[in-house]
């Protein structure tokens, strides 16, 4: 195969197909079993394969005659495009050779080899799903000025005549922004039908999203028109999930309103509910829900003005976060000016240097993205990005818990800080110079609940949810990480020891 005559797209699909049938392909390729006619069949040996075909690859791929065998997985199977859809569905002929070894008991033991020949049919359907989505940073304070079309614009392209729109709204966020949000449509000639939802964590639940496929209902939302979502990320999550199950998915629009949601929620494809399982009795965070992206997402900082000191915290907790497994600079600038941004609200004052706001928020999102990005779907499970979240989950549950998402991540994040340092991955002076910059930030870095039951059941469930290892990420400086998988119990708990000595 000569690289500089094949297309890119054959050459990725080319690429795409496991290295043991290339080696099988190209072995048989140079010893002249394959030759060079064409036909209408790609044949390959693979246990599986999650490759897809793009469509100028399947032309080329049907003039190819592959035909190879693994030895490891012992499957060969023969692909044959159908005639009206040939670049995504194919019939399959598989033959499967399985060899097994029986020992036979006599006075002299003999060792006799089976081999199984069995064969399958079927059809394999390939379609790759496109994903594209806008993250827009709107100029501060200009997302509910009518004079500014991007909030409009961002709910979709209708027919002349259709000026009706639809709306889900924070509870909190209406009380503060609603009249606003109201005029900006209202001066457009737009109808806007809004569905308030309280956005605290004890309403995430599977009911309050269905109240909302209620309303969307009764508004008759048309299949192809974004409806918006305006709240923090509790709300975002249960408009998400609603968008994925409406008619089997219809575009929504995030509007973040606080930090946290701004670096967070409102970034990445996932979504979800708590979920109460009525067998264990136990309820479960964030264990309904899907992979769904928006059809594009509006932040404006101005947002963080109106929020409390405490809850502008409980954002940065997600910020250090990305801070310490991804980037020093953005965790100098944390902890330089994170105190006086706490204090301001993000808002310019003469302590902090101008643009040092927008820059820790624009590093924080574009972090997010580079990680998120190539693994929207989490088919790698070694994720840098769930540093905090290994422990947090459980300490949120804990009844009547008096903590925010942000807050309990932290808590977490200390706490395999201090992991980190009893395996020697980091000194005394990095955990210290960790700990002052969270204190400066107002965010908590233990707690009561944060006992070895707990800790060693957050272990057992990661390995659940992680398919079978912890992959809890440690630091190994600021700015640099890795997941390891077999932390004990016996290690919890001299880190939970170890927590005792620092002043929290």
């Amino acid at each position: 195969l000569k690289g500089d005559s094949l297309s890119s797209s054959v050459i990725s699909s080319w690429e795409s197909i496991p290295a043991d049938v290339r080696r099988a392909i190209v072995s048989l390729q140079a010893s002249g079993k394959v030759s060079g006619e064409a036909t209408p069949t790609v044949s390959m040996s693979s246990t599986s394969s999650t490759s897809s075909i793009n469509e100028d690859a399947t032309t080329e791929a049907q003039q190819m005659d592959c035909a190879g065998e693994s030895s490891e997985s012992g499957v060969t199977t023969v692909f044959t495009p159908l005639e009206r859809a040939p670049d995504n569905v194919f019939s399959f002929k598989k033959h499967i050779v399985e060899e097994s070894n029986v020992m036979v008991k006599s006075s002299s033991a003999v060792t006799t080899k089976t081999k199984v020949i069995t064969s399958g049919r079927g059809w394999r359907n390939i379609f790759t799903l496109p994903i594209s989505y806008d993250v827009n940073m709107v100029a501060r304070g200009t997302i509910f000025d009518p004079a500014n079309a991007q909030l409009l614009h961002s709910t979709g392209v209708h027919s002349e005549g259709y000026n009706r729109r639809f709306a889900t709204i924070d509870a909190e966020v209406d009380k503060i922004y609603g009249s606003k949000i109201r005029a900006y449509f209202t001066a457009r000639n737009i109808e806007l039908t809004t569905f308030i939802l309280n956005g605290g964590e004890a309403e995430k639940r599977t009911e309050a999203v269905d109240k909302l496929l209620d309303a969307l209902c009764a508004y008759k939302l048309r299949r192809r028109e974004p409806f918006l979502a305006i709240g923090g990320g509790v709300l975002l999550d249960m408009a998400g999930m609603a968008a994925c199950l409406y008619r089997r998915g219809v575009p929504f629009v995030r509007v973040p309103t606080t930090l946290l949601a701004l670096v967070d929620a409102s970034v990445g494809v996932k979504n979800g509910v708590d979920y109460c399982c009525s067998i264990t009795d136990e309820t479960y965070k964030n264990r309904v829900g899907s992979f769904y992206a928006p059809s594009s997402c509006l932040l404006d900082s101005s947002f963080i003005a109106t929020q409390d000191s405490r809850n502008i915290a409980n954002g940065f907790g997600e910020i250090l976060k990305l801070a310490l497994v991804r980037s020093s600079d953005l965790f100098d600038l944390l902890e330089a000016h994170g105190s006086e941004l706490i204090r301001s609200r993000f808002q310019p004052n003469s302590l902090t240097p101008p643009g040092v706001s927008d820059r820790i928020i624009d590093l924080s999102i574009q972090i997010m993205l580079e990680e998120l990005g190539p693994n929207l779907w989490e088919t790698k499970l070694d994720r840098c990005v769930d540093y905090g979240h290994t422990f947090s989950k459980l300490l949120e549950m804990v009844p009547g818990a008096d903590i925010f998402h942000g807050e309990a991540v932290n808590i977490d994040g200390f706490f395999c800080v201090v992991l980190s340092h009893l395996r020697g991955f980091i000194n005394i002076d990095t955990v210290n110079r960790i700990l002052s910059c969270m204190k400066s930030l107002l965010l908590p870095t233990n707690c009561s609940d944060l006992k070895l039951h707990l800790a060693w059941q957050s272990c057992k469930d990661a390995i659940e949810h992680r398919h079978g290892e912890q992959r809890i990420p440690l630091i190994t400086e600021i700015g640099e990480s890795i997941c390891v998988s077999d932390i004990t119990e016996e290690e919890l708990d001299r880190a939970l020891n170890a927590m005792k000595q620092f002043m929290h």
